[in-house]
This record gives structure tokens, sequence and C-alpha cells, in this order.
């Protein structure tokens, strides 16, 4: 005869659950102020040290638990039913319910009730049934609450499925926490039991999950120590277990199938949390080929039950998680553990890690509760394994992206998803390039070009396509010269991105934007990429005639916009930036350089970011303009080093002015190389001794200038300071008119 409850074990007869020294009906909590009261009351009865009789008649032992049960209980009630409106402090309690040590004591209390639940059984003849006492309620409790926590929604799992069994499921729960082993280490080994019902097995899954991820996790708290020993064996058999047995209650209907896929989430979280804990304190990993096998299957049926491999849109997730996939995200270190562990994208079926970092980097900022209620998680750090997954999504992604508009291909990908994207991968590329090994180099190399192949691949027509285009630059801009040149020459010998083709028409859609007062920051993020490209010094990337257009344009717009501060802020370096990094290619003209000289010194000292990449378009440049733009430049550049040099510069502006001082004085240095009546024009003032007399003070750190800042500019000037003093002292003898002694 078929059971109609998952409660029934195989080895057990029906039972009627009896509610034995049941202290949940007596009064309200208000005799404890805090649910961390009511949890202390419990702790300090020393339940061991009392025999029955004692606990049977002391009535003032059974108040106090009777009102810390009922406290405990309207609480897990009140969270399990309002998953969003709890505050911090409930889910600080929350989190001293989940304490190993708190379950344990409770256990405790459990097998004393028990007992005498058992001998009053005992003394009445012919009865029998199941032993629930005020423990197995607030387990039961705890369990539903878990889930609510965990998806961040109320689930009502206990609904009945079926006409009549509406009894039957309402005492799942109870007769789950009855069935129970007596102490709770043993509750872990009931996950994998073969005697177990499937309730009970359910019930050890959501406390083991509430002991060793969902409560440290609320607590910040390490877990090395209290997770069992024998805890990967036994998740090893219950997961061999589900691949024995299969998907089935996925075809039994939504709740029986959202059930078994969260049972997955928490096997795959604990799983995860206990083999990260085991190599952290052995530094050996576990070979597990079919478990890991089995639980790339689980985690397909939690992340994508309804799609195959072969027709899931990798880099398309999910707009709103179900709560199965919430869980998967919401606690622990689930994540960055997939990615260490499917790696190998050779590995069957590891395309699912694909579409869980897509989910993960879509949802990654809604699939946490608000910091006011749980402290934000630590931002997952970079690590190879992370670069790898990150990598195999940008992969993905450009592959969307390029065959957009082709007759088959799978359709672009959310921005949010290239967003993220593009920022983690500058994450990614900080963390390789600090500790670069040559194993990893083909690494960068790849998120080198599918950056630059997905920079050309974007419109950047919303504010979240030009933060991704900003995350491609900065990116972009800690990869050296070499890496660049071969990347970009990688990237034009392929024909499906048509990188010199797209580049071109992106130029010349940032053209238009220009001429017609468009968003100015499309401008900047163009010109910067240009400059990227030219200092490559890759040929063939790019078109002259459209990138001096738009330089020109650029140049023209500043001299002539009637916002002239506002328009100098947003494009001024980035064209200055751009014109610098042209002068590396030598076949490409450079038109109107006054204009840039004009422009460049009509801003003033306090741009700093003007004066900085002025300086290095005066370092690039093989020729320097006339006379007096040269001894204007002088005056001009001569102010930025004064000021840098009396730490004019503050707050925000300060690192940019340490690192802004060498490429002034070579620019000054550079300027000294012109025409011999510039440079008599420049020594002669009063202005030049002035600033030598600074600067040499500088470079010795005389007086009492021993500030961090002063040591730190003396550091950055070095033999830069030194050689403009000497070059100044030089110029000034050989201008010097000669004299005759007299006699």
């Amino acid at each position: 005869m078929q059971n109609d409850s998952d409660t029934e074990s195989e080895s057990s007869p029906e039972p009627n659950p009896v509610g034995i020294f049941d202290y949940t009906n007596g009064p309200g909590g208000r005799e404890f102020e805090s649910i961390s009261n009511a949890i202390q009351k419990i702790r300090d009865i020393e339940i061991r040290l009392l025999d029955v009789e004692t606990i049977v008649k002391d009535t003032k032992i059974q108040q106090i638990i009777s009102v810390a049960s009922t406290t405990i209980t309207t609480f897990l009630d009140c969270v399990h039913q309002t998953p969003v409106e709890y505050p911090h402090q409930n889910l600080v309690d929350f989190s001293e319910l989940l304490s190993v040590s708190f379950l344990t004591v409770l256990f405790k209390h459990r097998k004393v009730f028990h007992k005498i639940a058992a001998h009053s059984l005992a003394s009445e003849p012919g009865s029998s049934g199941a032993i629930v006492c005020w423990v197995d309620v607030i387990l039961a409790k705890l369990g539903d609450a878990s889930i609510t926590v965990t998806t961040g929604a109320f689930l009502d799992l206990a609904t009945p499925l079926f006409p009549g069994s509406t009894e039957s499921r309402s005492e799942d729960s109870l007769r789950a926490a009855s069935q129970l082993p007596s102490d709770w280490p043993s509750v872990v080994g009931v996950i994998a039991s073969h005697k177990a019902s499937p309730a009970a097995k359910r019930l050890a899954l959501r406390l083991a999950f509430c002991a060793f991820v969902l409560g440290p996790r609320l607590c910040r708290k390490s877990l090395s120590s209290e997770i069992p020993h024998d805890m990967t064996e036994i998740l090893d058999r219950c997961v061999n277990q589900t691949r024995a047995t299969g998907f089935s209650a996925s075809l039994a209907g939504g709740q029986l199938a959202m059930q078994e896929r969260l049972n997955s989430s928490m096997t795959i979280s604990l799983f995860a949390a206990t083999d990260r804990e085991h190599q952290n304190s052995t530094k050996v990993s576990q070979m597990r080929p079919h478990t890991l096998g089995c639980l790339l299957d689980m985690l397909q049926n939690v992340i994508h039950p309804d799609d195959s491999i072969l027709s899931l849109q990798l880099v398309i997730p999910p707009d709103e998680l179900d709560p199965a996939q919430t869980a998967i995200l919401r606690f622990g270190d689930t994540v960055s553990w997939c990615w260490e562990t499917w790696n190998d994208h050779r590995v069957a079926n590891t395309e699912s890690i694909v579409f869980l970092t897509s989910m993960w980097l879509l949802h990654s900022d809604k699939c946490f509760l608000s910091g006011d209620i749980i402290p934000e998680p630590d931002y997952m750090p970079a690590s190879t394994a992370s670069s790898l997954a990150i990598l195999r999504l940008l992969h993905h992604i450009v592959f969307s992206l390029s065959t957009t508009f082709e007759s088959v291909g799978p359709p672009s990908a959310p921005t949010a998803v290239i967003c993220g994207a593009c920022y983690n991968a500058v994450e990614s590329l900080k963390h390789l390039l600090s500790g670069q090994k040559e194993a990893e180099r083909w690494i960068i190399s790849g998120f080198c070009r599918h950056l630059l192949s997905l920079f050309v691949l974007l419109t950047a027509e919303t504010d979240e396509e030009l933060g991704a285009t900003d995350y491609i630059l900065e990116a972009l801009s800690q990869v050296d010269r070499g890496t660049l040149n071969v990347c970009l020459m990688h990237i034009i010998a392929e024909s499906t991105i048509r990188f010199s083709t797209r580049l071109d028409a992106l130029i010349i859609r940032v053209h238009k934007t220009l001429i017609d007062n468009g968003n100015l920051n499309v401008v900047r993020s163009a010109l910067n990429f240009i400059a990227l490209v030219w200092f490559s010094q890759a040929r063939g990337c790019l078109l002259h005639q459209s990138a001096s257009r738009l330089l020109s344009a650029a140049v023209d717009f500043l001299s002539q916009s009637s916002s002239p501060t506002l328009a100098s802020k947003i494009l001024g370096d980035a064209v200055l930036t751009a014109s610098s990094a042209a002068r590396a290619d030598a076949s490409f003209p450079e038109e109107n350089p006054e204009a840039i000289w004009r422009f460049a010194m009509s801003s003033t000292p306090s741009e700093l970011e003007i004066a900085s990449s002025f300086a290095h378009y005066i370092i690039a440049s093989d020729s320097l303009c006339n006379s007096l733009y040269c001894a204007e430049a002088w005056r001009y550049l001569g102010e930025v080093l004064l000021l840098i040099l009396k730490h004019h510069y503050v707050e925000e502006q300060e690192p940019l002015a340490l690192l802004t001082c060498p490429t002034v004085c070579r620019a000054l240095t550079r300027l000294l190389q012109a025409d011999s009546a510039a440079t008599q024009f420049m020594l002669s003032t009063p202005f030049t001794l002035n600033l030598s007399a600074d600067l040499k003070h500088a470079c010795e750190l005389e007086g009492s200038r021993r500030e961090n800042y002063f040591v730190v500019m003396k550091e950055r000037l070095n033999m830069v300071g030194s050689r403009l003093l000497d070059q100044i002292m030089c110029k000034s003898r050989s201008a010097a008119p000669e004299t005759t002694p007299v006699r």
C-alpha cells in the first residue's frame, strides 16, 4: 500500500503523533525581554543534572520552559511568515538559534522529555504513537523559517497536494522532528540514511544547512571547528543516492519540484562549505569524479531545470530568481567553490557554470538582503578560478553580440551582465598582474582579446553600457604594450569580429554624436580607446581619415564650446591623451597643433588632468610650436609644478599631483629645447628663479619638510628634477651675454 505521507520510513509502522509535554500552548513570551533571554533561560537549565521525577514535579522549570519555548516558536512563526519585514535584530536572534552549541542543548532537553513521554505512554496500556515534545516543535519551525531566510520568500511547502491529505501534511514536520536521533551530532547522518523517512532527511538537511552554512553567514563566524569529520562522506552518499533515484519530484508537481530543488541547493552549499574547510585544513583536494558529476547534475536541476545544455542561452539569466536559485546564490561561498571545482571547459556540461556566473552577476546586488538587515558580504576576491570563470563568460558574451544580427545565433546579453563581467575583468587583471605567472599569461591575453572585441561591439547608448566601456578601458590600461599589440593583431585576423570595420563605424557614429551635441562621455570613451590602439603600435586597426576627423572635431569643439569648463572636464584630457598617442604613428598627420596648445594653455592650473595630459603631449611631440607658444607653455606648466611643490593640491588631487610631477618636469626640460629667443625669455623671468629655488629645496628635502607628501615627492622627482635644474643652469650660462673685464 502506498504511503500518503513522506514521513514514513521503510522500517516503522504508521504512527499517530501525540503531543506529550507540549509546552507551546503556555503563556506568551512577554516575561522575557528578547529571544536571547529565552535562549539563555533554556541554556541555564542543567537538564542533565535533573532526574525525570524532579522535572515532572517542578512546576517552576515547566513554567520557564513553557514561556521560553512559546517565545521562540512565536518568533520563528514571525520570521517564517514575514520574509522581508524582519529587522536586523531578528536575524541576530535567529542566528543564535542556529548555533551548534544551542542545538546541542536543545537535543539534550529533547532526550529527557522524550524519556518522560515514553514513561507516560508506558503507564497507559494500549496507547501508542509518536513522541513529540516542545523541542520537536522548535526544530520543525526552525526548518521552515530557515527556508524563508535563505530564499527571502514565504514558501508554504506544507500545503496539501492531494484531497484528503491535509491532516497528514500538517503533521509531517512534527513527525520528521520526532524521528531525528536523540543527539545532535547524529543528526547529519540522517541525511544519507536508507532507513529514515524523506521528511526526516529533509529536516536533517535543513538543520545541518542552518548550523554550518546559514548560521555562520549570519553571524560572520568561522565553522571549521564545528563541521563533523564525517560530513563529506555523508554528503557523498546523499549525492549518489539522489543520482540513483533521479529527479522524480520534478514530474510530480511544482511544489514537490521546488522542495526537491531547494534540497539540492542546500546539499550543494553544504558540500561546498565542507569541501572548502577540508582543503583549508589539509591543503589537499579530494578527488571525487563521480560525486562531482552528480553534483553538477543537481546544480543544473537547480539553476536551469527546464533547459538542457544545448538549448540554454548561457549569457541570458532569468530576470527573477526562484527560491531554489536564490538559495544557491544567497548564502555561503557556493559560486566561488563551483568556479574552483569546474574550472576546465573541457569537462562535460560545465557550460552550466557559465550560466551560474551570469546569474550571479545579474543578481549579485539583489540576492542578498539589504545592508540594514544583514551586513553585505565581502566582495568575492579575485582568484585564478574566478578569472577563468569571468573569461569564459566574456567569451560567450562576445560570441553572442557578434552574432546578434546574423540569421542564427543567440540574442545579445543583458547590459547588467556585461557591465558586471567587465568590472570583474578589471579585478581579475589586477590579481593576475600583481603576481604574474608564466602559466597565467594566456588568461591575461584572453581578457585583452575579449575586452578589445567587446568595446567595438557595444553601442554605449545607455549609462550601463558607458559604465561597461569605462571598465574595459580601465582593464586594458593595465596591460603592457606588447600584449596589446599581439592581441590586436590576433583580433584583426579574425573574420567573425571584423574589428577594423566595426571600430571605423564606431568612430563615425561618435563623430556624429559630437556634431549633434550628444553625450560627451561617449566621445571621451571612444577617444580613450583610440589612444590605447595607437599606444599598442598595432598596424591596420585604425583608418586615419575617420580618426583624424574625430580628433580634429573634438579639438574644435573644445575651442568653440559654450560651456568650456564642462567640456574641458569631460573631453580635455581624452583629446590630449589621444593626440599624444597618435604621435606613435608616424603616418598619422598632425593637423592644427596650435589649437591643441591654445586649448591646453587656456586651462587653469587647478585642472591638473589637463596639465598632466598636455605635459605628456609635449614630450611625445617631435617638434614644438613657435616661440610665443613655448613661452606661454613654460609659464603654464611652471605654475603647475610650483603648486605641486608647495602642496597646493589636496584630497583627491594629491595622488595625481605626485604622479604628475615627473612628467611636468620632463615637459619643461623639453621646452628648453625651443629656439634661443623663447629660451632666453623663459630663463630671464623672476618666476623661473623662484621655481628653481623651490625645486632645489624639494629635491634636497631641506628644512622641516619631512611629511609623507614631500618624502614621496622627492622620490618621484629623483633624477628628473635634478636634470631640469641642470638644464636651467646650463641654458642660463649659455644665454648670458659675454662681458669684458674692466682694467
